[in-house]
């Protein structure tokens, strides 16, 4: 019965949370890409090309399960997941950047998960007990990534003023839908948590600086600004483990492969909270730094 809620409720709980994420994209975003390619283009492919790879190395060095070793894989060839707006926001990093960044994300991802996928079929021969079918996952990411995105974006091109009003409801409903995700999956597979919970903990324990640093790298590289460095780290580490689970449950028919990714989240969460409070804190001291040291240069300036 519950394998039976987790295969019909997992990608509806991914189409609502992604139909929330394509409702908060506005013309803006896209015209931030024209103005910004630079930075933009250099998060996007940072993405696609540097996550698969270290998760890649991850698994290949690292002795893990063959279950997280599979939730390692799914975790990095996904997109990214909305909460980086959050953690964007409570870090006073830059949230547009953030929102254009996981939209395109979702979207790239269209091409840069089946590709992702692809290389580690031809790159673990141990793996292959569990295939990718590629078609059926490029089918599956149209109609869990692009088509509510694009639904979304017509319901606030239709009725922009509902979407502006109740925009932090939809984005409760988001959150909710995630929270159901991982619900549903830590009761169908409970026994399993405490019997990897060592590789979990490790795997977790590696992948998430390392992902950050990346994405602050990325964004140093680019010449981006440091709240923008922040921001861009934020959209790399958080994952968008919705469709890592959908992925798992609808096209791999394996549920346990969603174990880790929801582990990831679950272990991030404080941790990035912590991350983005430090920031911000760090931010406000050096802007009153700056404002002291303006108010004694230009003692008359008010």
């Amino acid at each position: 019965m519950l394998k039976a809620v987790v295969d019909v409720g997992v990608p509806i709980l991914v189409f609502v949370a992604m139909t929330v994420v394509g409702t908060e994209l506005t013309s803006d975003d896209f015209r931030r890409v024209a103005r910004q390619p630079g930075r933009v283009v250099a998060a996007i492919l940072g993405q696609m090309l540097l996550l698969p790879v270290t998760g890649w190395l991850l698994v290949r060095y690292v002795d893990l399960q063959p279950e997280i070793r599979w939730g390692v894989l799914l975790v990095t060839a996904c997109p990214s997941g909305g909460m980086a707006n959050v953690y964007a926001y409570l870090g006073r990093g830059n949230v547009a950047l953030s929102v254009t960044l996981t939209a395109m994300s979702c979207l790239a991802a269209l091409i840069a998960t089946p590709l992702a996928l692809s290389f580690v079929q031809a790159s673990f021969e141990e793996m292959t007990s569990a295939p990718v079918p590629l078609g059926v996952l490029t089918g599956q990411l149209v109609i869990l990534l692009a088509l509510p995105v694009f639904l979304g974006m017509g319901i606030r091109f239709r009725w922009p003023d509902f979407t502006r009003r109740h925009g932090r409801g939809m984005l409760a409903i988001s959150v909710a839908a995630l929270v159901g995700l991982l619900g549903l999956i830590i009761a169908q597979e409970a026994e399993q948590f405490a019997i990897w919970f060592t590789d979990i903990a490790v795997a977790v324990g590696l992948l998430t600086p390392v992902t950050f640093a990346a994405g602050w790298g990325t964004g140093w590289v680019s010449g981006a600004p440091t709240a923008e460095r922040f921001t861009v780290g934020m959209v790399f580490v958080v994952r968008n483990v919705g469709i890592a689970t959908a992925i798992a449950v609808t096209v791999l028919g394996r549920v346990e492969f969603a174990v880790f990714a929801t582990a990831y989240f679950l272990a991030q969460v404080p941790v990035l909270l912590a991350v983005a409070l430090v920031f911000r804190s760090i931010g406000s001291t050096s802007r009153s730094r700056s404002e002291f040291a303006a108010r004694e240069l230009f003692p008359c300036s008010d």
